[in-house]
Protein backbone atom coordinates (compact mmCIF):
# COMPACT_ATOMS: atom_id res chain seq x y z
CA UNK A 1 0.00 0.00 0.00
CA UNK A 2 1.67 3.22 -1.13
CA UNK A 3 -0.17 6.47 -0.39
CA UNK A 4 2.73 8.87 0.10
CA UNK A 5 2.06 12.64 -0.11
CA UNK A 6 -1.70 12.49 -0.50
CA UNK A 7 -2.56 14.96 2.28
CA UNK A 8 -4.93 12.53 3.97
CA UNK A 9 -4.53 14.12 7.41
CA UNK A 10 -5.67 12.64 10.74
CA UNK A 11 -9.10 11.66 9.49
CA UNK A 12 -7.65 9.95 6.42
CA UNK A 13 -5.11 8.14 8.57
CA UNK A 14 -7.97 6.78 10.63
CA UNK A 15 -9.80 5.71 7.50
CA UNK A 16 -6.72 3.94 6.14
CA UNK A 17 -6.28 2.23 9.52
CA UNK A 18 -9.85 0.97 9.38
CA UNK A 19 -9.48 -0.12 5.75
CA UNK A 20 -6.39 -2.24 6.37
CA UNK A 21 -7.58 -3.71 9.67
CA UNK A 22 -7.45 -7.48 9.39
CA UNK A 23 -5.27 -7.57 6.26
CA UNK A 24 -2.71 -9.81 7.91
CA UNK A 25 -0.91 -10.59 4.64
CA UNK A 26 -0.09 -6.94 3.85
CA UNK A 27 3.71 -6.54 3.79
CA UNK A 28 4.30 -2.89 2.79
CA UNK A 29 2.71 0.35 4.01
CA UNK A 30 4.06 3.74 2.94
CA UNK A 31 2.04 6.66 4.31
CA UNK A 32 4.80 9.25 4.51
CA UNK A 33 4.15 12.99 4.20
CA UNK A 34 0.41 12.96 4.83
CA UNK A 35 0.04 15.24 7.86
CA UNK A 36 -1.67 12.53 9.91
CA UNK A 37 -0.42 13.76 13.27
CA UNK A 38 -0.48 11.58 16.38
CA UNK A 39 -4.16 10.67 16.05
CA UNK A 40 -4.00 9.40 12.46
CA UNK A 41 -0.70 7.59 13.01
CA UNK A 42 -2.12 6.04 16.17
CA UNK A 43 -5.10 4.67 14.25
CA UNK A 44 -2.75 3.16 11.67
CA UNK A 45 -0.69 1.71 14.53
CA UNK A 46 -3.79 -0.02 15.90
CA UNK A 47 -4.33 -1.67 12.52
CA UNK A 48 -0.75 -2.89 12.03
CA UNK A 49 -0.68 -4.56 15.43
CA UNK A 50 -2.14 -7.75 13.89
CA UNK A 51 -0.27 -7.63 10.57
CA UNK A 52 1.92 -10.66 11.00
CA UNK A 53 3.49 -10.29 7.52
CA UNK A 54 4.31 -6.56 7.65
CA UNK A 55 7.96 -5.95 6.79
CA UNK A 56 7.94 -2.22 5.90
CA UNK A 57 6.12 0.68 7.57
CA UNK A 58 6.83 4.28 6.61
CA UNK A 59 5.09 7.06 8.54
CA UNK A 60 7.75 9.76 8.20
CA UNK A 61 6.89 13.44 7.81
CA UNK A 62 3.54 13.10 9.55
CA UNK A 63 4.25 15.16 12.67
CA UNK A 64 3.27 12.20 14.85
CA UNK A 65 4.86 13.66 17.99
CA UNK A 66 5.93 11.79 21.09
CA UNK A 67 2.57 10.14 21.78
CA UNK A 68 2.24 8.98 18.18
CA UNK A 69 5.71 7.44 18.26
CA UNK A 70 4.85 5.63 21.48
CA UNK A 71 1.68 4.17 19.97
CA UNK A 72 3.58 3.04 16.88
CA UNK A 73 6.37 1.46 18.97
CA UNK A 74 3.83 -0.44 21.07
CA UNK A 75 2.00 -1.62 17.97
CA UNK A 76 5.04 -3.00 16.15
CA UNK A 77 6.61 -4.66 19.16
CA UNK A 78 6.71 -8.35 18.41
CA UNK A 79 6.21 -8.00 14.64
CA UNK A 80 9.21 -10.14 13.75
CA UNK A 81 8.93 -9.73 9.94
CA UNK A 82 9.27 -5.93 10.30
CA UNK A 83 12.66 -4.96 8.89
CA UNK A 84 12.08 -1.28 8.14
CA UNK A 85 10.29 1.33 10.26
CA UNK A 86 10.48 5.00 9.27
CA UNK A 87 9.08 7.56 11.72
CA UNK A 88 10.95 10.83 11.29
CA UNK A 89 9.20 13.94 12.61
Amino acid sequence: LHLESNGIGAEGGGMVGEAVMGLTSLTYIHLGDNGMGPEGAGRVAEAVREMTSLSYLDLRHNDVGYQGRLRIAEAVRGLTPLTSLEVIY
